[in-house]
């Protein structure tokens, strides 16, 4: 039986760069695309034979907005996944859409080419909390999208939301968190606003410009968030993704629990075999690699940021990544994977966290409580060894 793998495309194009992003993303022109694209079935080829022990159990093509391209060049994509790598019957297949650029007949056209989940990035029902976003799109054109993407046949639809953002208040919130579960969608990830350095935001927050809601609304929309998912039905199974009952996003669920990926195109990240990389960033460098040259060459010119895991950085990632999933992470798996028992490994940092009631343990599993989720990143931090 062949290993489960899963695969990410980046398409790094937008219209302009929102407020808050920091992701890899710029504006292009169509011959642009087309020929990035044509670069991405090239790399998308070239590393088929790395995978051929494996099975695709996931793709899921981000960015930047993957809508904004040509559909044609979606379905050439997958195409091109389709003949060289081994897919799962049940593979997931995502595509991220943007409500501006996401007409009826893209829906059509990702359908047929084998799209099975869609990710809608609505991030705000409140049209003028979109001019602060810096989003083109209005809740009408998300509206439009949504239902265009429900009569081509859609059963499996994510949204997108931003919360805790300037200018946001705990009512606008709980405005636009309704609007999206009335409409009975099958998956939400929200996430709380983040001002990363490069950003329009942090320069303004540099500049004492930014109005963020204060701690205590934040803590309020955050509780609300929990209170009114569990009311229409969602589970929280990831810190910041909710799904009805079988709708969890499994490619999302693979990387928190160490299955292996690789990613293709601009800057994309990979996991595998023990190993992790990054693509080059640079568009010139990326357009310039030659796949038919020999392995070796290739790989200088695409891969950065190599790095061998030891055995101490994969029981770290087992713990530090499982554990943003609710259910937590399993003392048998551990033992299994690693030949060790994880008490003898984290004895020390589990039992402090379980004496601040930031992680409970019933039996097998290790998990964040909710006072846990709420500072997660100073409790997982505990479970970084040291070589």
């Amino acid at each position: 039986m062949k290993q489960a793998i899963e695969l990410y495309i980046h398409i790094p194009f937008c219209v302009r760069k929102c407020n808050y992003c920091d992701f890899l993303s710029f504006a292009s022109d169509e011959d642009t695309q087309e020929k990035y694209v044509s670069q991405l079935i090239n790399e998308l080829t070239f590393r088929a034979a790395l995978c051929s022990d494996y099975s695709v159990s996931s793709v899921f093509i981000g960015g930047g907005t993957p809508s904004i391209i040509s559909e044609k060049h979606i379905a050439d994509i997958l195409e091109t996944i389709d003949k060289n790598y081994y897919i799962k019957p049940d593979c997931e297949l995502t595509i991220e859409c943007n409500p501006a650029s996401a007409m009826r007949h893209k829906f059509s056209a990702y359908k047929k080419a084998g799209i099975n989940r869609l990710s809608l990035g609505l991030q705000s029902a409140d049209n003028a909390e979109l001019k602060v976003l810096g989003r083109i799109h209005t809740f009408e054109d998300f509206l439009k999208a949504y239902q265009s993407a429900r009569m081509e046949g859609f059963d499996n639809v994510n949204v997108d939301l931003i919360n805790c953002f300037p200018m946001q208040s705990l009512k606008t919130w709980k405005r636009t968190l309704k609007n999206v579960l009335m409409l009975k969608v099958e998956h939400v990830s929200v996430y709380n606003l983040i001002v990363e350095e490069g950003t329009p935001f942090y320069d303004m927050r540099q500049r004492g410009l930014l109005l963020m809601p204060s701690e205590e609304e934040q803590t309020a929309i955050d509780e609300f968030t929990k209170e009114c998912m569990a009311k229409y039905g969602y589970e929280r199974y990831e810190f910041s993704n909710y799904a009805k009952p079988g709708h969890e996003c499994r490619h999302n669920i693979g990387y928190w629990s160490g299955v292996p990926y690789i990613g293709f195109g601009l800057g994309a990240s990979s996991m595998f075999e023990r190993m992790r990389w990054k693509n080059t960033s640079s568009m010139s460098g990326y357009m310039n690699i030659d796949f038919e040259s020999d392995a070796d060459t290739v790989c200088s010119g695409l891969m950065t940021e190599i790095t061998a895991l030891s055995r101490e950085d994969r029981m770290s990632e087992f713990v530090y990544l499982g554990m943003r999933l609710t259910k937590g992470v399993s003392a048998t798996d551990f033992r299994t994977e690693f030949s060790a028992q994880i008490e003898n490994v984290f004895g020390e940092q589990l039992e402090k966290n379980i004496g601040l009631g930031l992680i409970e343990y019933d039996g097998d599993r290790y998990r964040l409580t909710e006072r846990g989720i709420d500072v997660s990143n100073v409790v997982l931090s505990d479970f970084l060894l040291e070589e």
